[in-house]
Formats: structure tokens, sequence, C-alpha cells
């Protein structure tokens, strides 16, 4: 398995000297740090986006308390996660049945499960994106409306909304875009010099893509580019549009595939 390479590489060393850049925003990349750090790769955090309030944010709570009560409240990543729980906290904390899209997004809300405050049911899909949650995400047959709030970036796509509405006429989305991420424009020259230097880059969103290539001014078809490390196929797709040679994803988004492909791009390297 790629875990047991992995470790068996940090003994013999395989991994000194090498350098990946990690591009989430600030405060988001310890738990892949840590993992790295264990193989002994040099780690250079260089946030490229950051989060910004979203024009809906205000609306959430009383949404959240509507009298009509939810289906479902879709959670679809871990900031929109930690958005929903400020919002649902000013509604009184109601108990609603939550759909996150993967393991990372319900790992924020699992206390208050645990705790008590949430005991409605709660969905992940087997793969963790917006197509299998649209597939898998159980909705009323019977003729019943199914009321569903998507609380969501304002630079997410339309994929969940959209999808859901077609599955039959009965399912009505309300989207609020409750926060955006945003380019970082500036980074300090050395931290650059250091990231342009390095073996891999991480990215965890189209944002970040976008940011690196603004940073960086790299010709994409130049030849002394990093190899890309992606979290999933949807920030590949953002890379793929650009021409970014060397690009890597897993199968399955998440940080355990993510992990297990940075280090498949060290080996490649």
């Amino acid at each position: 398995s790629t875990e047991g390479a992995a470790t068996t590489a940090a003994v013999d060393g395989k991994y000194v000297d090498r350098r990946v850049v990690l591009t989430r925003e600030e405060g988001k990349n310890g738990d892949m740090r840590q993992r790295l750090e264990k193989h002994g790769v040099e780690v250079v955090e260089m946030p490229l986006i950051e989060t910004a309030v979203g024009g809906d944010c205000s609306e959430l709570p009383k949404a959240l308390a509507d009298p009509n009560g939810w289906d479902w409240v879709c959670i679809t990543s871990p900031e929109a996660a930690k958005v929903f729980l400020q919002g649902w906290a000013d509604a009184g904390k109601p108990d609603l049945p939550i759909a996150t899209v993967g393991k990372g997004t319900a790992r924020v809300l699992i206390p208050e499960y645990k705790n008590g405050a949430l005991t409605a049911k709660m969905f992940t899909p087997s793969k963790a994106n917006a197509e299998t949650l649209v597939k898998e995400l159980p909705v009323s047959g019977d003729g019943k409306p199914t009321r569903i709030l998507y609380p969501a970036s304002a630079k997410a796509a339309r994929t969940l909304q959209d999808g859901l509405e077609a599955r039959n006429g009965n399912v009505k989305v309300t989207r609020l875009n409750t926060y955006s991420t945003e380019k970082v424009t500036a980074v300090g020259p050395d931290v650059l010099q250091q990231a342009l230097a390095a073996d891999v880059v991480t990215f965890g969103s189209p944002s970040a893509v976008k940011a690196w290539m603004a940073l960086t001014g790299l010709d994409p078809t130049a030849e002394d580019h990093p190899a890309y490390a992606c979290i999933g196929g949807t920030s590949a797709k953002a890379c793929d549009t650009i021409g970014l040679p060397g690009v890597l994803f897993p199968e399955d988004p998440g940080v355990d595939g993510w992990e297990g492909v940075v280090l498949k791009a060290l080996e490649a390297r």
C-alpha cells in the first residue's frame, strides 16, 4: 500500500530534502503538514486563498429557523460547515437533518452530534463530491416536495442545486451564498522563491490554482514547473483548463488520497 511504502521511505530518508508547498488558507494546512513532515518532507506554507463574508450570510439564521423546517441542509466544505455552525447558533440551534459532501466536512459538525445538540439524521455520500451527493441523497418520491437549504460559497458551481432539482420536479433548493473564497494577491518574496523551487505544489480549490498563476507569472508551457497535487477533480480541472503540466489528483477526494498523490508526485520526480 502507499502507506506502507511511505513509512519505509521516511525511514530510509527518501523524502528528506524534498519540498512541498501547502496553499490552503491560514490555519488549514496543519493536518497535511504533520503527515508530510512524518516522511521527512520540508513543508512551505503559502496560503493562496482567504475567506470573505458572503452576501447572504446574514440571512442564514432566519432561514435555519424557518418554521416549515427543511428536509435537508446540504453542506459541501469544511468552511461552509464552520459558517453554518455560526448561523445555527444564532438561530437557537434547531435540530436539522444535514447532508455533508464528505468526511472532512462532517468532521466539523461531529462535536454537535456527540454533545446531543444535533440528533436529526446525517447523510454522507459514498464519494466526496457534489455529483455523488446529487445521485445518492434520499429525496421524497411520493409527490411531496423536498425542501433543501444549501448554504454555499459564492464561488461554488451550480452542480448541486441544478442536479437535485433535475432529479424530480418536487425538489426545491434554496441557495444562500454565506461565504466566498478570495485569491491572495501578495506573498513575501522569500516564500515565493521557496515555492518556485519546490518539488510539489498542492491545490485545494480552483481559486488557489488561479492565485498561484497570478502570483508566479509562470508560463503554463514552460518546463520548470513543480508537480501539482490536487485534493480532487475540481481543482485538477482548473489546472487542465490553464494547461498546467504534471497534475495529479486522487480518485476519491479527501486528505488521505491527497497525501497519497503528493507522495506519488515526489516519487515521480
